[in-house]
């Protein structure tokens, strides 16, 4: 097969290329159709549901302030009313309307007949102006919006007659509505809550707006159709923000009137993902067209290119026997070693020479077909003449072909990381960690003992060590429970591995257990470090899941490793009964073994 017409097959698939990139850009743009009216839906249908669930709540109010209301004119009917039995009128109603203050006036508002809290008289806004609407149609009841303390609320007013028809009294409540309407509600960023009431006042908005006040009236926004019939699309008069708003209509019971409360989702917000995605298909299309023309570029310029790729051959095999790595080209089919290089030779002698074969340098000869097919980033064990050697195996793939036969060949490159294998080999023996605490366990621990203590015996340095135990721990298990005791520990370790210097070892031996080694660390500067870890742990107060806040003591104990002795065992010991001194001495304290006096003494 002529090697020009081999070359080109880039020109036969170009084609073919152009049409899966037109099929690809359609694809995409059915897809970010598609997306768009679904996005725009799934917020919809989220805002539908969003404002139904504010309207049920808010008729709800409206059911059970009407119950209130009756439940009073029933006292004023029976004689019974009383601050006392406003109050228990209240809070035999659900939350929130047990919050809700609740007075009755005489007609003219010079005196109050009964109150649900002391003072109810100063706290109406404005008293005078609702008693006269109630003055003047007494059958009628008066729902209206005011600003009251730092937010808004809703006063009804409902008159009351007698059995001659006349005007006896007035009933006032007080109420707010955001805590009803929001409480549980999930609302996404961009969100916006409106509730007018039947003359377009401003009963509550979230999130509040400093141009905005309670009892505003509010002109109505003009709109497009939205995704759904309950829904439209409206730019906000208030902060100029695209929102997709869901509406809903709700009767007040007490007046034929009706309130609306509109959720508006920003339109910028609920787009986003959608937006990001859009533009990532586009600048996927981008690419594949890039890709395209860089193809007919590919196709202008593989003839010239084909004459040079022969002059490089001859220096391919000069980079290749020259390369400080060893690298050979190897026939695929038969194994056997067509080009080596001086590095090669080198680590493996004659039995890598041209001719032999390349899977005899392998420890297990099954380990070259795997490395010939399949890309490993593992090391593998080879027979150099130093012995067995871990090497990384790189292979790749390259053709020679004449005029009639075309053989296949593999470029192997090889890469000695035997000393990486073994450090590898050595650290995952010896890191092991407290899987709570996150600080080395008592196996790493006893083996860092033993390195320590031949550091001290060749430098000549001093060795201290720290026994740890926490105070009274068993009392947070069962006080508190097993969680907030592992808490504590994983507290307690923080603290201790952060007053610990970064030469140092800290471990977590057993359940409240805790010990260092403080390396070139004498007696009188290990006291200062124990008092650091003691006071540390002290000062730090830990918050448990149910949001109570305790704190935590350590009792520590310091001993120092003596000249001659084979290990830490004897210093671990003495370290303990300095810990047990000063657990008896009442406890949160740092003790010292002093070799002096064979006896503990206090650092404190």
């Amino acid at each position: 097969m002529d090697r020009r017409m081999k070359k080109s097959w880039l020109r036969r698939a170009l084609p073919i290329l152009a049409l899966l990139v037109a099929i690809d850009i359609l694809v995409n743009v059915w897809q970010s159709y598609y997306d768009f009216r679904a996005i725009n839906a799934l917020a919809a249908r989220l805002l539908d549901v969003q404002s139904s669930l504010m309207a049920g709540r808010i008729a709800d109010q409206f059911r059970d302030v009407t119950a209130l209301t009756s439940g009073t004119e029933r006292l004023l009917d029976t004689g019974t009313l009383t601050d006392a039995t406003l109050v228990n009128l209240t809070e035999a109603l659900d939350n929130p309307l047990r919050r809700a203050l609740i007075g009755v006036f005489d007609p003219q508002g010079e005196h109050l007949l009964a109150s649900s809290r002391p003072g109810f008289m100063n706290e109406v806004p404005p008293l005078d102006q609702i008693l006269a609407s109630v003055r003047a149609n007494p059958s009628n009841a008066v729902i209206l919006p005011v600003a009251w303390g730092e937010r808004g609320a809703v006063v009804v007013a409902k008159g009351h007659q007698n059995r001659a028809i006349n005007l006896d009294a007035v009933v006032v409540i007080i109420l707010t509505y955001e805590r009803l309407v929001l409480d549980g509600v999930n609302l996404a960023p961009g969100t916006s809550v409106l509730l007018l009431d039947s003359e377009h006042r401003l009963v509550m908005r979230d999130p509040e707006h400093p141009t905005l006040a309670v009892g505003q009236v509010l002109r109505e926004a003009r709109g497009w159709a939205g995704p759904t019939t309950a829904t439209q699309y409206a730019s906000s008069q208030i902060d100029g923000i695209e929102r997709l708003v869901s509406t809903r209509s709700i009767a007040t019971r007490l007046t034929p009137d009706h309130w609306t409360v509109a959720v508006g989702y920003s339109v910028s917000d609920f787009r986003e993902g959608f937006w990001r995605s859009t533009y990532i298909n586009a600048a996927g299309a981008a690419v594949m067209l890039l890709m395209l023309v860089s193809g007919i570029l590919l196709i202008l310029h593989e003839r010239r290119l084909q004459d040079r790729v022969e002059r490089f051959a001859s220096m391919v095999s000069t980079i290749v026997k020259n390369m400080p790595t060893p690298v050979a080209v190897v026939d695929h089919d038969t194994e056997q070693i067509l080009l080596t290089n001086e590095a090669l030779l080198a680590d493996f002698g004659a039995v890598a020479g041209a001719g032999q074969s390349f899977s005899r340098l392998f420890a297990n000869a099954a380990d070259w077909s795997q490395v010939c097919t399949t890309r490993m980033d593992e090391a593998i064990p080879m027979l150099t003449r130093d012995g067995t050697r871990y090497m990384l195996v790189h292979c790749a793939q390259l053709e020679f072909g004449g005029e009639s036969v075309a053989s296949k060949a593999v470029l192997v490159t090889l890469v000695d990381v035997n000393s990486q294998q073994q450090m590898l080999k050595e650290l995952r023996t010896q890191a092991d960690l407290d899987a709570l605490t996150g600080l080395a366990n008592r196996r790493y621990f006893e083996n860092a003992a033993q390195k320590a203590v031949m550091h001290a015996r060749k430098q000549g340095s001093a060795l201290s060590i720290l026994a740890l135990d926490l105070d009274l721990f068993k009392r947070v298990n069962d006080t508190y429970g097993h969680a907030a005791g592992d808490r504590v520990l994983q507290v307690v370790a923080r603290q201790f591995e952060g007053a610990l210097r970064s030469t140092d070892l800290g471990a977590r031996i057993g359940g409240e257990e805790f010990t260092a080694i403080l390396f070139d660390t004498a007696l009188g500067q290990a006291q200062v470090i124990a008092e650091r870890i003691r006071a540390a742990i002290q000062n730090t107060p830990i918050i448990l899941e149910s949001g109570e806040a305790i704190t935590q003591t350590v009792s520590i104990g310091i001993a120092a490793y003596r000249e001659g002795e084979s290990d830490l065992a004897a210093a671990q010991e003495r370290a303990d009964a300095a810990l047990y001194s000063a657990k008896a001495a009442g406890r949160n304290r740092v003790h010292v073994y002093v070799p002096e006096t064979s006896a503990p003494q206090d650092a404190g």
